[in-house]
């Protein structure tokens, strides 16, 4: 076991980086700050496997995206549950609004595409996080991970052609009755 004198990290030199990067992730600035905390406190458990100290803060960055998935993961998990709500105990929603059968096909549908997200390498899973769903260009992309721009674009065409594939090997698109677009999962052959 090492001695925590040599740990390698100073959290205040990352820590507002990491803080914004997992922002990015959650979009919930009150989890951003628990998961950097539990970020650093997760380096330095594990201080010990990095190899390369110039990795540091794509290392750092990394354990970021593992506890932000996981995160992800636990909301999907929660939000499905209120889901199997019974139908009255819904709120009426405002016209405006989409109707709760509507929202939870949204939801649905959604956790069925973050299912082949998760699936991606974490390394295109942030790239195309930050990109499709928290709306930074490639260039803040590559900014906030310190990756080169022609790294992030790859990463991004490459998740984007992955993510494709899975879906149309799983999935069915498609308009409900009421024109909604929808997906179904395909039926799984018996060997799956």
């Amino acid at each position: 076991m090492s001695d925590s004198s040599s740990f390698p990290i100073d959290p205040q030199q990352y820590r507002a980086r990491v803080v914004r990067y997992v922002r990015y992730l959650l979009k919930d600035a009150g989890e951003a700050e628990d998961l950097a905390q539990e970020t650093f406190i997760r380096a330095y458990r594990e201080h010990a496997t990095l190899r390369d100290p110039g990795a540091l803060e794509s290392w750092l960055y990394r354990i970021a995206t593992h506890l932000s998935i996981d995160r992800l993961r636990q909301r999907a998990r929660t939000s499905a549950r209120h889901a199997d709500s019974p139908v009255d105990e819904l709120e009426l929603a405002d016209k405006k609004q989409p109707s709760p059968f509507a929202v939870i096909q949204q939801e649905e549908m959604r956790e069925c595409v973050d299912q082949y997200v998760a699936e991606l390498p974490d390394s295109e899973k942030a790239v195309l996080l930050l990109h499709d769903t928290d709306g930074l260009t490639a260039n803040e992309i590559s900014e906030l991970l310190g990756l080169a721009l022609t790294t992030v674009k790859m990463r991004l065409h490459r998740a984007r052609k992955r993510l494709r594939a899975s879906l149309s090997d799983g999935c069915t698109f498609g308009r409900d009755d009421r024109g909604v677009f929808i997906c179904e999962p395909k039926p799984r052959g018996k060997g799956e």
